[in-house]
């Protein structure tokens, strides 16, 4: 016999099912009918004593990219369009550790199209404040960054380990 559902069973339910997805992935789903949203998890480290000090603390950007838009180990052109980016406050400390951090890409799923995402990260000194959380926002030639293309395995749907070096 089956047991009555309570409202608190099912907000449960709803909360279960609900976890690890974003609800920006659920609003281009279903509203904007974008074909597929996921997930890149990309690990940052650096050596932090190749940073300059800053009094304004520090941004991390990271953005992936089709690797098709890109020519292998180049930085991005202004006019080349980033699939997603995000931004946050990071310290010394932290990079030294490693910080993860997720992006969330839209568009077709690598495994439909066979092109995996590339990561690109960076720092600069200053808070996260740049505007469509630094969607528009490129490298300069000689910033502190790291590039890598995101590989899919079974612990870790879509991952990249990006370590960022003084270029340039």
């Amino acid at each position: 016999m089956k047991t009555p559902r309570t409202k608190k069973s099912r907000r449960v339910g709803v909360a279960a099912a609900a976890t690890g997805v974003s609800w920006v992935a659920l609003v281009a789903a279903t509203t904007l009918g974008i074909g597929s949203v996921q997930r890149v998890r990309a690990a940052v480290s650096a050596d932090p004593r190749q940073l300059a000090h800053s009094r304004d603390g520090y941004r991390l950007i990271v953005q992936s990219y089709s690797r098709s838009t890109l020519t292998a180990g180049e930085l991005p052109a202004q006019a080349d369009r980033p699939m997603a980016s995000t931004q946050r406050a990071i310290t010394r400390e932290e990079l030294a550790r490693g910080v993860a951090v997720d992006v969330l890409d839209v568009g077709s799923a690598p495994e439909l199209s066979g092109d995996d995402p590339v990561i690109i990260a960076w720092v600069e000194q200053g808070r996260p404040d740049l505007d469509f959380d630094g969607f528009e926002a490129r490298p300069a030639a000689d910033a502190f960054y790291g590039i890598a293309v995101a590989h899919t395995d079974e612990l870790r749907p879509v991952f990249a380990d990006v370590v960022l070096k003084k270029h340039g």
